[in-house]
């Protein structure tokens, strides 16, 4: 509770921790305004509301992002999957140009931030079936002022066969935080999650809980040609079900990772398809 308060305090009053701890000593006065903006917001904390969303930001690899109900909070685990995508193509020596799909980008923390970090990706698509969500995306984006293609499409209805550069000129790597956690695993969860962050971007049903790795692993199948790096971010409980599947329908190359808890929580494929 202690560090949510200095989160709160010192992205109220625009300063760092200790200069909040001295105003504590010496008792320093605070305008009513202040004051009662102060307490709104620590009673939002109360009610369980995320920090993130009473402040309205968060940080994704050191960059601040905007966020609100409407996108997925980015988590650690999330950073450690776009830290293996960077790792794994750090010199970008590919001799192809290189495109990025996003699927499920939420608050486009994964695009934008590998747009950051590596300026020279040809294309990002950033991909989202809610427009609400797209529009924190853009929003993003240009606090970052990097250019990534925003696209709302429901990858669980929708057809992804808007872009033009599908063939072997290409690299294309899929990256997909897609929702994963099975409707009985709910009781789980803690009740900020369960109550503020959106539903949609959180679970999926237990007779088919693959459901969005299936459309994204049929579609890459279908659509795309040349070499496709596929980074996916998982549930651990049904880590090996994944694996099951890719490997059945043709994917190479399988490798899964911990997180920093030590749950199995992200994996890579390569799939690989000659015109």
């Amino acid at each position: 509770m202690e560090s949510l308060f200095f989160i709160l305090t010192t992205y109220m009053f625009q300063c760092d921790k200790t200069t909040i701890l001295l105003q504590l000593s010496r008792k320093e006065k605070i305008s009513f305004i202040i004051y009662n903006q102060l307490i709104k917001k620590l009673w939002e904390l109360k009610k369980n509301r995320p920090i993130q969303y009473v402040i309205g930001q968060t940080y994704f690899f050191g960059m601040k992002f905007i966020v609100n109900e409407k996108v997925f909070i980015p988590r650690p685990e999330t950073e450690e999957l776009v830290y293996w995508i960077l790792q794994d193509h750090k010199n970008f020596i590919h001799n192809k140009p290189i495109q990025i799909f996003d699927i499920g980008t939420g608050s486009g923390c994964i695009s934008i931030t590998l747009k950051k970090k590596k300026p020279e990706i040809l294309h990002v698509y950033a991909i989202d079936s809610d427009k609400e969500a797209l529009n924190i995306a853009f929003q993003n984006a240009r606090l970052h002022n990097v250019k990534i293609s925003l696209k709302n499409i429901d990858i669980l209805k929708d057809k992804i066969d808007t872009y033009p550069k599908m063939d072997n000129n290409y690299v294309n790597i899929i990256v997909s935080n897609p929702p994963y956690v099975r409707l009985s695993e709910k009781k789980f969860l803690h009740p900020n999650i369960v109550q503020y962050e959106p539903y949609q971007a959180l679970f999926v049903p237990d007779e088919d809980p693959l459901i969005f790795y299936k459309k994204i692993s049929f579609w890459i199948k279908k659509k795309l040609t040349g070499i496709v790096y596929v980074y996916f971010e998982i549930n651990q409980f049904i880590y090996s079900d994944i694996i099951y599947f890719l490997k059945k329908i043709g994917f190479l190359n399988i490798e899964i990772r911990k997180d920093y808890q030590g749950f199995f929580r992200m994996v890579r494929a390569v799939y690989y398809k000659k015109k």
